[in-house]
């Protein structure tokens, strides 16, 4: 399923099918968008639709996540992330454009612009730094997880209803929007999300993301939000003096996922950089 504007796209690497949205409006300025853990690709509807007829967007499901295939190997690391995404932005012959990644998709992005910042552009990273906050550094903070199971649910209702209540500040329709692309339906008719369950036993990175974010000279934009338990004020200050063209907005009134608890302030943030 996809949304009525956006196209779906998909490419093979390591005999994982990877899905994209392509939004159109190719020959204008492309903006690739990088989900984080355990969404998909939807996520970005909201600000894909604003901006749709201005720049061309691009919106990956990340492996084991959304429309994508699971690795059947569980191959879910950093650099696996990266190698899709690559291959994903070479399929589509981009070669001068933005990369906004939330989350997991934001260090995906910080070790793609490490390593290809010749090509971008510019570089949005949405509640993510290369750090966790010391006091809760084993925490999960899963947008669709954060508290215990339920795992499954009787319907996509209940589900919207769960997740509701760990997002009380985003509008219910982005709630309900998420849940109705990002669930699956299992054999007994209940619900669970799309996502691969090997995904949580993802091995943290090993690469040292604050020495490699020092090298990155593109524009940058971190956003944070101001109710996050994921970036810090301390995090973000430490990054805008880390990364050599880093500049900081705080978004009012978010959690970790900024652009659905204020989806308008977050896409305005984005505007305004694009802009500077």
């Amino acid at each position: 399923m996809t949304s009525v504007s956006a196209k779906s796209h998909t490419i093979v690497r390591d005999d994982v099918k990877l899905h994209h949205l392509d939004w159109g409006n190719e020959g204008e300025h492309p903006i690739v968008l990088v989900h984080g853990s355990r969404l998909h690709a939807h996520v970005w509807n909201h600000f894909s639709s604003r901006f749709k007829d201005r720049f061309h967007i691009i919106a990956i499901d990340q492996r084991g996540h959304g429309d994508s295939g699971w690795c059947r190997h569980n191959r879910y690391d950093l650099e696996d992330f990266y190698q899709d995404l690559r291959a994903v932005i070479q399929a589509r012959g981009l070669s001068r454009y933005t990369l906004i990644g939330h989350s997991l998709g934001g260090r995906v992005s910080m070790l793609y612009a490490s390593r290809h910042q010749q090509e971008l552009a510019r570089l949005v990273l949405v509640d993510i730094t290369p750090g966790r906050p010391a006091a809760t550094a084993d925490a999960d903070r899963s947008r669709v997880t954060e508290t215990p199971a339920p795992r499954e649910f009787e319907s996509q209702a209940h589900a919207t209803a769960y997740l509701g209540k760990l997002l009380s500040r985003a509008p219910a329709h982005l709630i309900e929007e998420s849940v109705r692309y990002g669930m699956r339906r299992l054999d007994s008719g209940r619900y669970t999300w799309k996502y691969d369950p090997a995904v949580l036993k993802r091995a943290p990175a090993a690469l040292d993301l604050w020495s490699m974010v020092q090298s990155i000279s593109t524009p940058t934009l971190l956003q944070y939000g101001s109710h996050s338990n994921v970036v810090s004020p301390e995090l973000a200050q430490r990054l805008s003096q880390t990364m050599p063209r880093c500049d900081v907005e705080r978004i009012d009134n978010a959690g970790h996922a900024l652009f659905t608890d204020q989806p308008d302030a977050f896409a305005a943030s984005v505007e305004r950089f694009l802009k500077s």
